[in-house]
């Protein structure tokens, strides 16, 4: 039981995320419900809104009423009650709930700041999503209809990727696959057996599409070149690429004794293509279906590329775990990816890129992760020596030499540079290795890599 201190404390506190007073039961129920459905707390019951202690009589009866009302939340909801009795405050402890969502009569809420506030139908389904209960991919839909909405065309494309010949008809080859099931005589589709399958998918998820755009500046203010991909998952990875390699440079290696044949000539990109392939198939993978708000882009900048899609990381992962990791958000479209050798499924896609890149004289990549996932690629570094480096490099080798160890904050006020223009600057010189870094996040120090 917490000591009168401790409960005085946390009354001059004051209501926040985790603490709410009360006078009495009223709406106690959405109170619990949005504790349960955020990261947990406390009700004060026979406290004003001001901290100020009303009282109120603890009896079993008051006991029994709120064990009643979190038992009667959907799911119900486990408490703790501690009993206050010198100051007349009945505590109900509220654990994060393992069974996200939970409702109580008028609905669903979540603790927001100091207050718990009703959700609306989208922040219903993104609570769903995050929790992981429900998995967008394999819920059915029953706006598809079959045959009416089903493409043999890309069926048959896909089985050609995977390397699947059989004399099945094409119901049993789609339930097989996972993508469908079978329901009163009635074909139900997948949400993932639509992105794959549909004629039109975007009919059915208008969001659902790749937008590619090449930019003659960083402002964007110029268009060189733009397209809006649709159709299935399969077509927008291909597309995408093919749009990009039309769009970035490419030079002939002829790195070969004369006596070689042309033939041995190899094409060098600006960005090597497997990286950018797996940086596509990323996207489309992971992106958050559920947000209808925006669809996957591609922006081309003249020294970088950035992929985005909607959807943050998934829930319980960091940047750091990625390669590391493998946690899949939409884990029937993973698989189908699987099938079809876009991917191993084993976490392995950001060591494959990482390791691109070097190959390709590429800078590393580098990924934000907000409501957004963006991974960025910045171009293929010369084959060169000091004596090449931007003046703004060689202004940072010699920042480095004089104090021997710098911060990127360093950088930034020495050259009068953005974070990220000094982010990417550094990350070019430690490509070449002229530089090194040690440290993490914020204690990260670059010095001389002699």
């Amino acid at each position: 039981m917490q000591s009168d201190q401790e409960l005085s404390f946390l009354l001059q506190e004051g209501e926040g995320y985790q603490i709410e007073f009360k006078e009495k039961l009223s709406n106690f129920d959405k109170e619990i419900v949005a504790f349960a459905n955020s990261l947990g707390g406390s009700v004060f019951i026979g406290v004003l809104d001001t901290g100020e202690i009303k009282g109120i009589e603890i009896t079993n009866a008051l006991k029994s009423e709120v064990i009643d009302i979190a038992h009667n939340c959907d799911p119900s909801i486990k408490i703790e009650l501690v009993a206050h009795s010198k100051e007349r405050v009945l505590q109900v402890k509220v654990s994060e709930g393992l069974d996200k969502p939970y409702r109580c009569r008028d609905g669903f809420f979540l603790r927001i700041g100091p207050s718990s506030q009703k959700l609306k139908r989208d922040e219903i389904i993104s609570l769903i999503n995050s929790s992981g209960k429900i998995q967008f991919d394999q819920t059915l839909n029953v706006s598809f209809e079959y045959p009416k909405d089903f493409s043999r065309e890309a069926l048959t494309e896909f089985l050609k990727y995977c390397g699947i010949m059989t004399g099945l008809s094409y119901e049993d080859i789609l339930i097989n696959l996972g993508v469908a099931k079978k329901e009163k005589n009635k074909l139900l589709f997948t949400n993932a057996g639509i992105l794959f399958f549909a004629k039109f998918p975007q009919h059915f998820f208008p969001e659902s599409y790749t937008t590619v755009v090449r930019y003659a500046s960083e402002d964007r203010f110029s268009i060189l070149d733009k397209q809006d991909i649709y159709g299935n998952l399969i077509t927008q990875i291909e597309q995408s690429l093919n749009f990009i390699l039309r769009n970035i440079t490419v030079q002939i290696n002829t790195n070969f004794p004369l006596k070689q044949s042309l033939a041995r000539h190899q094409n060098i990109y600006e960005y090597p293509v497997s990286a950018l392939r797996e940086g596509i198939i990323n996207a489309v993978m992971h992106r958050d279906y559920y947000y209808g708000h925006s669809h996957t882009y591609i922006h081309i900048y003249p020294d970088y590329i950035d992929i985005q899609n909607p959807g943050g990381l998934f829930s319980g992962l960091t940047i750091e775990d990625l390669g590391k990791r493998s946690v899949r958000r939409n884990r029937l479209i993973a698989d189908l990816l699987h099938h079809a050798k876009y991917i191993e499924r084993v976490g392995s896609g950001f060591d494959r890129m990482e390791r691109a890149l070097q190959e390709n004289h590429n800078p590393p990549l580098e990924v934000q992760a907000t409501n957004f996932f963006d991974i960025r690629f910045y171009k293929r570094l010369p084959e060169i020596s000091t004596q090449h480096l931007t003046p703004r490099q060689a202004a940072l080798i010699r920042l480095v030499q004089n104090r021997e160890i710098i911060s990127k904050k360093d950088a930034v006020l020495a050259l009068n540079i953005s974070d990220d223009t000094a982010i990417r600057e550094l990350n070019i010189l430690l490509q070449l290795k002229l530089i090194k870094k040690t440290g993490k996040g914020k204690a990260v120090r670059y010095s001389n890599n002699a």
